[in-house]
C-alpha cells in the first residue's frame, strides 16, 4: 500500500471513527433507558476499535491492513426490518438499499458517521441494502494484503525456494 493510500484511509477511519464515538458518547450520557445505554455500547466499542484501527494505519502496524478490513466489513450491510435493524458507518456512506414491499431501490449518500439499532419495531419496513464505499474499501484491502502476502508455488519449499530441477545439478556449499 502506498503512503498516500494508507494517509487517506487512516483519516478516513480515525476522523470517522472519533465523530462517531464522540457522537455515541452523547448519548450514553443523555438519559434515556437502560437498555437503550446497554444497545449502544457495542456500536462504541466499535467506534474504539475503529480509532485504533486508524492509528495502526498511520504507524504501519503489523495486523493494521487486516484489522481495518474486519472494521470496514462491518459497515457493509444495511438492514431494517421489524425484528432487528443494523446500520454502522463511520467516515462515509454511499448505501444501495432495496425496499420489498415496495419494490424500489434506493440510494442514499452521507459523510461523517452515523448507527442505528431498534429491536422489535412493527412498524419498521424491511430494507436490504449494503454500502458500496465499504465495500470498496474492503475489496481494496483485501488486493493490498494479498499483494503483501508471499506467493508460494507448488513444489517451493518457502524457507530454502524452490525445488530443483531433475536435469541440473545439485551444488551445495558448506562452512565449518
Amino acid at each position: 500500500m502506498r503512503l498516500w493510500q494508507r494517509r487517506v484511509l487512516g483519516t478516513l477511519t480515525l476522523g470517522g471513527s472519533f465523530l462517531g464515538f464522540s457522537l455515541g458518547f452523547e448519548r450514553l450520557v443523555t438519559p434515556n433507558y437502560a437498555f437503550n445505554r446497554l444497545l449502544l455500547m457495542p456500536f462504541i466499542g466499535l467506534y474504539i476499535w475503529g480509532l485504533w484501527c486508524g492509528i495502526a494505519l498511520f504507524e504501519g502496524a503489523a495486523g493494521a491492513l487486516r484489522s481495518s478490513r474486519c472494521f470496514w466489513a462491518f459497515q457493509i450491510p444495511v438492514l431494517y426490518s421489524p425484528i432487528v435493524s443494523y446500520m454502522f458507518t463511520s467516515g462515509c456512506l454511499l448505501a444501495i438499499s432495496f425496499r420489498p414491499a415496495e419494490v424500489t431501490f434506493n440510494f442514499d449518500v452521507r459523510l461523517g458517521s452515523q448507527f442505528g439499532y431498534s429491536l422489535m419495531q412493527p412498524a419498521q419496513p424491511w430494507i436490504f441494502g449494503f454500502n458500496v464505499v465499504a465495500a470498496g474499501i474492503c475489496i481494496f484491502l483485501t488486493w493490498c494484503i494479498r499483494r503483501q502476502a508471499p506467493i508460494l508455488h507448488l513444489g517451493a519449499n518457502p524457507v530454502l525456494g524452490p525445488a530443483p530441477s531433475v536435469d541440473s545439478p545439485q551444488i551445495s556449499a558448506t562452512s565449518n
